[in-house]
């Protein structure tokens, strides 16, 4: 035990004094902004400190973040300066930092950027730096945060892309941009007036990427663009006019890693826009999808005739992350299963009209798929004594049960026959299975007994006509009452 508690004693002394010698640490030399470090020629990776650092009287604050001791650097561009600078700080042990960019005017500072270490301690940040100017750099520790080491890397970067880009090949591009340094990328390709495209713009990381369309002749990519995609994904464009049009291809701001991509160009066909194809009643149509190259759309068409109930079978494999989607023929979206994965199946009731079905790749997946399409009309069906919802008719008489099928479609239809019992009510008697020609079925009934019957109907479909059933119809069978 004694023991034990010379060791904690040492122990103790030994954590007070290293504590006590990190608190008296003298100032790093870069402490003040006039003794900021000169970088000097880039690229350039420097190791600093903040332990010890200082916060000088009316220092100018952060614009990303609360700081408290910080260190200085300096960063001088002559009259031709490089497109762009980017910097990457990366932190050490558990410091948190912020790094500020200020263009020095004599006294003055003038904010340009900034950026706070993320939980691995990496901070990234690029500026377009001015001819004939000298810039400050700062890193300052975050307010409660521990001192500690760091590495600075500054280093030049190359101009971002003017138009026309690089040429599109028919088998597309790809690459890597990323948030803060290589945040764009330009392509070209010589587009037909009135020809329309399917554009498919591949992304494989967080963030949404997006793509603007430029026309011939264009200057500068800060001009008006032609539209495009605001979040990557498949379009069609139809260009106006001919000539070499420009594809600007934007990384997400919000993720500062690796954004793999991919560009795809090519003449649209009518599998992805009008006419489409044809989509049989009963048929079924198999086709392929590839969202992670350019075929990322199927559209088919169909017709309805009378009112009908619809049944669109999507099958795929079970990973595959296929949309199936209903429109009319004024584009409005009608149903769509959108965002699962395997079989989809959309059932509902359709009126006269031409439709269309998109099969789309969601994702950027791709693999076989299956469409089939039932369409079946809707169909009403009534039955009757001789014509009659209620008859009364003699002992012996010979009555004609009917079933009227609307529309006047031919079918098996069956009717069900129940007799009523006082005591424990309708019971089945038997059914007639029978078959209606042009929306006519007819049997003859001869009641075995007297008393109450009733009948009810069902049409029990057929290929192009779905199933219905109808109400009832009642006859007495009776003779004349004695006392």
């Amino acid at each position: 035990m004694r023991l034990l508690r010379i060791v904690l004693l040492a122990l103790g002394v030994v954590l007070i004094t290293g504590a006590s010698a990190f608190a008296d640490a003298a100032p790093p030399a870069n402490d003040n902004r006039a003794a900021a470090t000169h970088l000097g020629a880039l690229p350039r990776t420097v190791v600093g400190t903040t332990i010890g650092a200082t916060t000088e009287v009316n220092e100018q604050g952060s614009d990303c973040a609360s700081t408290s001791g910080s260190v200085w650097y300096s960063l001088t561009v002559g009259a031709s300066p490089p497109p762009q600078i980017g910097i990457t700080l990366a932190a050490n042990g558990d410091l948190d930092a912020a790094i500020d960019i200020y263009a020095q005017q004599r006294s003055r500072l003038t904010p340009v950027s900034c950026d706070e270490t993320d939980r691995n301690g990496r901070a990234a940040l690029a500026f377009t730096p001015a001819a004939n100017t000298t810039y400050l750099i700062r890193v300052a520790e975050l307010e409660e945060s521990v001192a500690g080491t760091f590495s600075l890397n500054v280093f030049a970067l190359p101009a971002p892309p003017s138009p026309p880009g690089k040429p599109l090949g028919p088998r597309g591009a790809d690459g890597l941009l990323d948030g803060t340094f290589v945040t764009t990328a330009a392509y070209s390709m010589a587009l037909t007036a009135g020809t329309t495209y399917k554009v498919n713009l591949v992304k494989r990381a967080n963030g949404c990427m997006a793509l603007r369309i430029f026309p011939p002749g264009t200057q500068s990519f800060d001009a008006s663009s032609l539209g495009g995609l605001s979040c990557a994904g498949y379009r069609l464009f139809t260009p106006r006019v001919s000539g070499r049009f420009s594809f600007l291809i934007v990384a997400a701001s919000s993720n500062r890693g690796s954004q793999p991509y991919a560009l795809h160009v090519a003449p649209a066909t009518s599998k992805e826009m009008m006419p489409g194809i044809f989509l049989p009643n009963y048929a079924h149509i198999k086709d392929y999808l590839r969202g992670n190259v350019i075929d990322d759309v199927r559209l088919f068409r169909f017709d309805v005739t009378q009112r009908s109930d619809l049944v669109l079978f999507l099958l795929a494999a079970s990973d595959a992350p296929f949309d199936l989607k209903l429109l009319d023929d004024q584009g409005h979206y009608l149903q769509c299963n959108c965002g699962s994965l395997g079989q989809e199946t959309i059932r509902r009731q359709t009126p006269p009209g031409r439709y269309f079905v998109v099969v789309q790749a969601h994702d950027f997946g791709w693999g076989p798929f299956t469409l089939y399409r039932k369409t079946r009309l809707i169909t009403h069906v009534n039955v009757t004594f001789d014509g009659k919802r209620y008859e009364e008719v003699s002992p012996g008489t010979v009555t004609h049960v009917i079933a009227n099928v609307t529309p006047a479609v031919s079918g098996p239809v069956t009717i069900e026959v129940q007799a009523f019992d006082p005591v424990e009510h309708w019971q089945f008697y038997r059914d007639f299975h029978t078959r209606a020609v042009n929306g006519v079925a007819s049997i003859p009934f001869l009641a075995p007994h007297i008393g109450r019957w009733r009948v009810s109907v069902s049409f029990d479909g057929t290929k192009t006509a779905s199933p219905a059933t109808g109400g009832v119809s009642q006859i007495l069978v009776a003779g004349p009452l004695h006392q």
